[in-house]
């Protein structure tokens, strides 16, 4: 057997491939991403707007974006903050949350029901009043990760750069409605602060915690769990604290800095974009955006009142963000968190195995058409 050397590929790619990520512009637009977005959270904080370390920090970063400041929060961080929210997520489970789950499987089905209506609904919007192309108009609506989406609507034909703008516009413009939607309704502003009552884990809680949710959280990811660092830590942390092995949670300050992060890299993902499409697609995202929230707030209190839970909860629950994000407004505004967190994978497990299919027979259907065009077209004479 050759024994590998430290130049070999296999044993250096990855060294390779993180040490050439981390260079000085690297870290130059992760600082100001960051700077701008606790500015933006320090000033949503004094103004008390609803879930500021979230919601300001976004905005701020949004706001820059358009003035075409560099800046980018990498999907490490996004990585890692994944694992942060899942842990609090199991943390939120207790044997009484497991007593209320004999109701959810209904209100999961509900969620099956419903993404692939709502689907259709700002699909034919987007084609017929936004006038996308067929392609561009079904992965700018179906509502899973944003990547994804890009990915099979480009394989489809669809245009790349309209749906990632739609899907990325559709993201902020919920995570953005969602805690207004909540100080509307219940004339609380959500300060973000999570279960002020909860008790905070010991060292050692702190540690078996980590090593248990990185181990879980690798496993899922090579099983390829949909969001398998926020699922694999959440099941890890489930587990420790149902049982009673593990009593406490992370601190609260662990929270606001995962809102924080997880605000600043929604808005920083318009820093490369194209002023222009998304001034034409805004508009449409907005309009898009109301019918989903429109059609969301009938379903919830219909599922709310048939099942007899909480309407806000259920409204989250279906609302369709990113599975992240608005996982982690449940936690902040502490409104069943376990809950609106396994109806967002439930729907992000739906469209991981329908939206490869999907595109695919998109791609048929369009070969065929265009056969069947040029078929009927005469040649030139």
């Amino acid at each position: 057997m050759t024994a590998k050397t430290p130049g070999d590929p296999s044993t250096s790619s990855w060294i390779n491939r993180i040490s050439g990520a981390l260079t000085p512009q690297f870290f130059k637009k992760l600082f100001v991403g960051l700077g701008i977005g606790l500015i933006g959270g320090g000033i949503a904080h004094s103004i008390n707007m609803p879930l500021a370390w979230m919601l300001g920090p976004m905005l701020a970063t949004f706001i820059a974006s358009l003035m075409r400041i560099p800046m980018g929060i990498p999907m490490q961080f996004r990585s890692v903050i994944l694992g942060v929210i899942g842990v609090f997520l199991g943390a939120s489970f207790t044997p009484e949350t497991l007593d209320q789950a004999a109701r959810w499987p209904l209100s999961m089905i509900a969620v099956l029901l419903y993404v692939p209506v709502i689907t259709v609904i700002v699909t034919w919007f987007y084609s017929k009043v936004a006038k996308l192309d067929p392609a561009t108009a079904l992965f700018s609506a179906t509502p899973g990760g944003l990547t994804p989406m890009v990915v099979l609507g480009a394989a489809a034909g669809g245009n790349e750069q309209d749906i990632a703008l739609t899907q990325g516009l559709r993201v902020l413009l919920l995570v953005m409605s969602a805690p207004l939607i909540v100080l509307v309704i219940t004339g609380v502003v959500a300060n973000g602060h999570g279960d002020s009552q909860s008790v905070q884990m010991t060292l050692q809680e702190g540690i078996l915690t980590a090593v248990c949710a990185i181990v879980t959280a690798t496993l899922f990811s090579k099983l390829r769990v949909p969001a398998s660092y926020m699922t694999g830590a959440m099941a890890a942390s489930m587990v420790l604290h149902v049982s009673g092995i593990v009593e406490g949670n992370l601190p609260g300050w662990l929270l606001a800095g995962s809102l924080l992060i997880l605000g600043s890299a929604i808005g920083s993902r318009f820093s490369n974009v194209n002023i222009s499409t998304l001034m034409r697609l805004a508009g449409y995202s907005v309009l898009a955006t109301l019918v989903v929230l429109a059609f969301t707030g009938a379903v919830a209190w219909f599922v709310s009142g048939w099942l007899n839970l909480d309407f806000i909860a259920v409204l989250l629950a279906f609302a369709p963000g990113g599975v992240a994000e608005m996982s982690l407004i449940a936690l902040a505004l502490n409104v069943e968190p376990s809950f609106v967190a396994f109806h967002h994978i439930v729907r992000i497990f739906e469209i991981v195995l329908l939206a490869p299919i999907l595109a695919k027979w998109f791609q048929r259907h369009m070969a065929r058409k265009n056969a069947a065009k040029q078929a009927i077209t005469p040649p030139n004479q």
